[in-house]
C-alpha cells in the first residue's frame, strides 16, 4: 500500500480512495482509530492522507505520534481539514503537506504526486 487515507466520513474516504485509484496508486481507508491501527501494523504506506478532526480521533495528535515514532517518522503525512484556522497551525504538527476541504481533485492529485516523489 502507498497511501492511507483516514477520515471518520467513510463517503469521504471512498472518495478520496477512489480518486487515486483512478491514478493507479494503491490505497487504503479507514474510518476508526482501529482499523488505523490495524492498518498501520499490517503495512507501511509511504503517505497517510488524514482528516485533521474526526470523532474520537485527532489528526494533529496522530501525525504527532508518527513522527515521533523513529519506525514510522519517514511516512510522508498531508493533513486535510474544513476548519477555518486549520491552514493556519498545520505547519506545527509536523505535517508534510496541507488540503483545505472543500478541495479540488486536481489539487488533491499533485500533492500526492509531490509527496511520494521526494519520499
Amino acid at each position: 500500500m502507498e497511501i492511507l487515507v483516514i477520515d471518520d466520513n467513510r463517503e469521504i474516504c471512498e472518495l478520496i480512495r477512489n480518486i487515486l485509484l483512478a491514478e493507479d496508486y494503491s490505497v487504503q481507508s479507514c474510518c476508526t482509530p482501529e482499523e488505523f491501527e490495524d492498518a498501520l501494523r499490517d503495512d507501511k504506506p509511504q503517505l497517510i492522507i488524514t482528516d485533521m478532526l474526526m470523532s474520537g480521533f485527532d489528526g494533529r495528535t496522530l501525525a504527532k505520534s508518527i513522527k515521533a515514532n523513529p519506525n514510522t517518522s519517514h511516512i510522508k503525512i498531508m493533513l486535510m481539514s474544513a476548519h477555518p484556522d486549520a491552514a493556519n497551525f498545520w505547519e506545527t504538527t509536523r505535517v508534510d503537506a496541507f488540503l483545505a476541504k472543500p478541495f479540488e481533485i486536481d489539487d488533491l492529485v499533485e500533492k500526492v504526486d509531490h509527496l511520494l516523489r521526494t519520499s
